[in-house]
């Protein structure tokens, strides 16, 4: 499940917070009847990254090449901190894409206006974002789901139609991200003010309705480790 207008706007009701309504219910009926009913399984609280910014433990980069709305062809870089601690395996899995170039030649596909930007589908020669190729070869399930898409910046992985992850991610715009919690996985954020102006021209780029994908290629040349 990629993000898109549609899903964004409406999201369905998350699991924690399915999960704290049986708990309200449960409690109620233990009050009442005296029973204790068994204890559902627990969730982690969310990790808010402004008050408790999670350990960076690896930093890549992706540069970027792009044309602007006057035609002129531009190159940026985007500087990226990992939170290898809480997300170990999907940062493995991304910082070996990194290392080993295999985001150079992918585009981002899809540009959102104040919601996101996706792109890294590997392996997908239809550079639409249908499918994308993780460094284990084959879709994974991310560690968790447990930071919070309060932060511009935040770097999350795509989901594929059976909720595994691969290579594709997206880049949050703003810092109103709650439509991604719980659906979502965040393993990192941007770092440097040139990455956040990337993003920021990224952006304001045309796109082409009714799948927002940038009427002018927005390519990845070259990704590594810092």
């Amino acid at each position: 499940e990629e993000p898109t207008r549609q899903n964004i706007s409406t999201p369905s009701l998350s699991n924690r917070r399915s999960w704290l309504h049986q708990q309200v219910i449960t409690a109620a009926l233990a009050l009442a009847t005296g029973v204790v009913a068994r204890p559902l399984p627990a969730y982690a609280a969310y990790i808010d990254t402004l008050t408790t910014p999670p350990k960076i433990t690896d930093q890549v980069y992706l540069d970027i090449e792009w044309v602007d709305s006057k035609s002129m062809k531009q190159q940026g870089r985007l500087v990226l901190g990992l939170f290898g601690e809480l997300m170990p395996t999907t940062v493995d899995n991304f910082v070996t894409l990194c290392k080993t170039n295999q985001y150079a030649g992918t585009n981002f596909y899809r540009i959102i206006s104040e919601y996101s930007i996706q792109g890294g589908a590997i392996g997908d020669e239809t550079e639409s974002g249908k499918t994308g190729t993780s460094s284990f070869g084959s879709s994974f399930e991310p560690d968790n789901f447990n930071i919070q898409h309060n932060q511009k910046g935040l770097v999350s992985m795509v989901k594929d139609r059976t909720g595994g992850v691969d290579s594709r991610f997206f880049i949050q715009f703003t810092d109103d991200g709650g439509w991604a919690d719980d659906r979502y996985a965040a393993f990192g954020i941007l770092l440097t003010e040139a990455s956040f102006n990337v993003l920021k021209e990224l952006e304001q780029l045309p796109v082409q309705p009714p799948k927002n994908n940038p009427k002018q290629p927005v390519k990845i040349v070259a990704s590594g480790v810092l």
